[in-house]
């Protein structure tokens, strides 16, 4: 196969040549990006403007993942949310018009992603990270099967608490507890509030992340979302219900930020949707002969093969900050190591 160019959100342009492809394999990998991993440079010192810029636009033009989700959120808005005069009580009606959306785009987004990936193998195994497969005869998982196992969490766990803050913050644009506001009123926040809601995405992840990786809480909750250490796109949203609670309460912040709710909704696509492309263990989709979309992290492929590393994402720098960044280098890959054996022996 030869694909034509394809240029990654805030990382180097990739030829995606055959040779290209045999070329960034390796011993550990069945495919990597260019490494050093890149991450934002937003935060650089000293300022990096035209970087950042340049790390902005490829990030949402012309058509990426954060566009397609402001679409759907507009969608979404403007044909698939009750009145919100319905929403100012509490009732089965729409609620459970709210969990059947959740639910039906979940699979949309994550067996989708899961049959042209795994069960059609429409690219072969082009841009996937990994050389293994999913787990099969584990008894760590649901019926010893990593996919039902993933997809038995996602959809009876994780659409609930999505569900559930959906409704929270719902009503409170229903009864005015959220501030809510309009593209007429403040034009400039509402585009603004676009490009920063990833980078306190970002923040929110980080610092719940690391919590989650105190032994102690590691063993009784975050183990369940690690057991798939091969990841596949029903592994993101496959938690233990206490993570599900933490990772999606950030929608909580809508009752205290000044937002339309096509920023809300947009939110509970990214926290939710995202994680089947974040995890489809593929850094690339191929549709016929072009590499259209980056869809996969290698950035947090790298923390699900060593842990205890890459606890955030690449919208901010808070691993390179707090000595958790692992830039997919042999060095930092010892590095690691040594780190996670040090914290597992103290626990």
């Amino acid at each position: 196969m030869k694909y034509s160019l394809v240029e990654p959100m805030g990382g180097s342009r990739l030829s995606t040549t055959d040779e290209h492809l045999k070329a960034v394999s390796s011993k550990e990998w069945n495919w990597h990006p260019d490494l050093p991993v890149a991450v934002s440079p937003l935060f650089s010192w000293p300022p990096q403007p035209v970087a950042t810029l340049r790390w902005f636009a490829t990030n949402w033009l012309p058509m990426t993942e954060y566009l397609i989700y402001a679409l759907m959120a507009w969608a979404t808005w403007a044909l698939l949310v009750p009145p919100l005069e319905q929403m100012q009580t509490l009732s089965w009606g729409w609620v459970l018009q709210l969990w059947a959306r959740n639910l039906i785009l979940m699979i949309i987004f994550a067996q989708g992603l899961h049959q042209w990936l795994y069960g059609w193998k429409k690219q072969e195994d082009d841009y996937k990270f990994d050389r293994r497969g999913l787990a099969k005869n584990a008894r760590i998982f649901l019926w010893n099967d990593q996919y039902w196992d993933n997809f038995t969490y996602t959809l009876l766990s994780g659409v609930t608490f999505w569900t559930f803050y959906d409704v929270i913050v719902w009503m409170g644009y229903a009864n005015g507890w959220a501030p809510m506001m309009t593209i007429e009123s403040n034009p400039i926040w509402f585009f603004a509030l676009f490009l920063l809601m990833p980078v306190f995405q970002s923040f929110h992840f980080y610092w719940l992340h690391r919590t989650l990786h105190i032994p102690w809480i590691y063993k009784r909750v975050h183990a369940v979302h690690h057991r798939s250490v091969s990841i596949a796109p029903w592994s993101g949203f496959s938690m233990h219900p206490i993570e599900h609670i933490g990772y999606m309460g950030l929608l909580l912040i809508f009752l205290a930020v000044p937002a339309h709710p096509i920023h809300f909704i947009f939110m509970g696509y990214w926290l939710a949707l995202a994680t089947a492309t974040s995890h489809a263990g593929f850094e690339n989709l191929v549709l016929g002969d072009k590499a259209h979309l980056k869809i996969g992290s290698f950035h947090h492929q790298l923390h699900h093969r060593y842990f205890e590393c890459n606890y955030g994402n690449p919208e901010m720098p808070w691993d390179n900050w707090f000595g958790s960044y692992h830039d997919g280098s042999p060095e930092a890959t010892e590095r690691v190591r040594e780190t996670k054996k040090r914290m597992h022996t103290q626990s």
